[in-house]
Order: structure tokens, then C-alpha cells, then sequence
């Protein structure tokens, strides 16, 4: 009887610490989804870019441009969709492009 009681406390204190080590910690850093928002790169700087949409259902994402024109950053990404937008370059050319999900990252915060 003993014995047993020993085990069980045993293998409930076990069960204890492997969820605390699945637990969020206080000081990691945990960004809600709504609030993360995601990036990808262009292959040659833009001046501009328009009607920034999903590919499938057309409707209207929240981006704007960097500063150096190589990169496009979005609010309100739902991940696993293709994108399309209109790019304007600097010599005035628009073109039609589409990023394909696997080219869409999180924007990495650095504390």
C-alpha cells in the first residue's frame, strides 16, 4: 500500500513538471495572431504597390511598402493564402504579381 501511494505521487509530480515545461513562459515573448503581421521580399525595389488582395476570394489586405521598396509588410494576413497585388516601378512600369504562401514569413521583433 505504501508503495503505491509513493508511485502515485511520484508519477503525479512527473506529470506536473512535464506540463509546467509545456507552459508559456512569463518572460517569452507571445504575439496574438491578430496582432502579428507578416512580410515577403521582392525580387527588385518598388515604388508603389496597389490592390493588395487574396488570390482566391479577392478580399483586400492591409500592407504597406518599406522604406527601401524590397519588401512588402501586412496587417491582416491569413496564413496559407496566395496573394496578388499590382507592383509600379521606379521607371514607371506596373506589372500583375502573385506570392504563393511558402514565400510569406512572420516579421521577427527583436527586443
Amino acid at each position: 500500500m505504501k508503495r503505491r501511494v509513493l508511485l502515485l505521487i511520484f508519477l503525479v509530480s512527473i506529470t506536473f513538471s512535464a506540463v509546467q515545461a509545456q507552459s508559456l513562459r512569463n518572460d517569452s515573448l507571445f504575439v496574438p495572431d491578430a496582432l502579428r503581421r507578416y512580410q515577403f521580399n521582392l525580387e527588385n525595389p518598388v515604388k508603389s504597390i496597389d490592390n493588395l488582395r487574396y488570390d482566391k476570394s479577392n478580399e483586400p489586405i492591409r500592407g504597406e511598402l518599406s522604406k527601401d521598396g524590397k519588401k512588402v509588410i501586412m496587417d491582416n494576413y491569413k496564413k496559407g493564402q496566395r496573394i496578388k497585388f499590382d507592383a509600379t516601378f521606379p521607371d514607371g512600369r506596373v506589372e500583375h504579381l502573385e506570392k504563393s504562401p511558402c514565400f510569406i514569413d512572420p516579421v521577427v521583433y527583436e527586443i
